[in-house]
């Protein structure tokens, strides 16, 4: 089935493109001043008689993670495509949504769909049963990255279900997403599929399930090393963490306690290196 496409309106509540970009402006010259700013970092290794001894090779890490500089989301496309929140703040909707997301949590979770080897599809089918019936997701992310391919290597695509009125309710820079109401009357339902390139598809699943629930104790404990990891499990935690901050600039996401977790986060591993090192 077709999906239609979301016409463009215009609303005096979203910022203008000159003040996009200078808030994009402002975060890129504030994130090259911090990346000024660095720890370096030395590494260890085992010897074979089991003492620890440093190489000369160093990480040099930024100390902080800068925040981007974001206007509102267009209210315009969210009014659009859910009427009857037209006129409601969107800063009322992120507060009060996770309380009404368990079904459309447990909806994305029980998704059942598989995406063909040869090309991507612009909709695909996704089985109906009572779970996803309960909230049935409205489109379909395949989520890749821009890294260079060697001769014969395909692209990685993932596929993760999901509820515009999440992403557009909390991201201000989405793809075009067409309008989406899948019908639940019968066994399968059919959902457009949305391209989405971010910095890191692999952590894109602790973004996508706290945007959701914004759980910040569930994103510490999932993000947090443990007391006795060493400094190549403290590296990998750290890459991490990097990882969902540049999928959460790259959709422009409006949450500051997720960005305060991402700070502590980033914080306490850098000490941790720094002690391990």
């Amino acid at each position: 089935m077709p999906s239609a496409r979301t016409s463009r309106r215009t609303d005096d509540s979203r910022p203008s493109k000159t003040t996009r970009i200078a808030g994009k402006l402002e975060c890129a010259a504030q994130a090259q001043l911090l990346a000024q700013k660095r720890i370096p970092l030395a590494t260890k290794h085992n010897n074979v008689n089991g003492t620890v001894a440093t190489t000369c090779k160093k990480i040099s890490l930024p100390r902080t993670l800068p925040r981007p500089v974001l206007g509102e989301v267009d209210l315009s496309s969210l009014a659009y495509a859910h009427p009857s929140l037209s006129g409601v703040p969107a800063e009322y909707i992120r507060e009060h949504l996770p309380s009404t997301t368990h079904d459309m949590r447990a909806a994305c979770k029980a998704v059942q769909t598989s995406i063909p080897k040869s090309t991507l599809p612009k909709e695909l089918e996704i089985l109906m049963n009572d779970v996803v019936a309960a909230a049935c997701p409205t489109h379909m992310l395949a989520v890749f990255n821009d890294a260079p391919l060697s001769f014969g290597q395909k692209r990685q695509v993932s596929l993760f279900p999901v509820h515009d009125l999440v992403l557009r309710v909390h991201c201000t820079n989405l793809p075009t997403l067409p309008l989406s109401q899948p019908s639940t009357s019968s066994s399968h339902a059919t959902v457009p599929v949305i391209p989405l390139r971010l910095p890191s598809p692999e952590t894109f699943p602790l973004l996508h399930a706290y945007l959701y629930t914004r759980d910040s104790a569930s994103l510490l404990a999932s993000l947090r090393p443990s007391c006795d990891a060493d400094m190549v499990q403290l590296a990998m935690h750290a890459s991490r963490i990097h990882g969902l901050w540049r999928n959460a600039c790259a959709l422009g996401v409006i949450d500051e306690q997720l960005y305060n977790v991402l700070q502590t986060l980033w914080s306490s591993t850098l000490g941790a290196m720094q002690a391990c090192s």
